[in-house]
């Protein structure tokens, strides 16, 4: 459990360093206003997607397995 729990500080720390480098970025490429939202959505669905497949299903399946029967 404890390796979970440093996985998902990583996980966070490193997405949100990924979505912030975006937003300093973004500005930045000559794009017209349509196509640099449509890229701002999927950079913030790839983000997402990050999160769920290494972050909350890896929780949700550690949690899964504990026992919380109180003897």
């Amino acid at each position: 459990m404890p390796d979970l729990i440093i996985q998902l500080i990583v996980v966070m720390l490193v997405c949100g360093f990924l979505y912030w480098a975006w937003l300093k970025l973004a500005p930045l490429m000559p794009i017209a206003e349509p196509f640099a939202t449509i890229v701002n959505v999927l950079i913030v669905i790839l983000i997402g997607a990050i999160i769920l497949f290494y972050a909350i299903i890896p929780l949700l399946r550690a949690l899964g397995h504990m026992s919380l029967a109180f003897r």
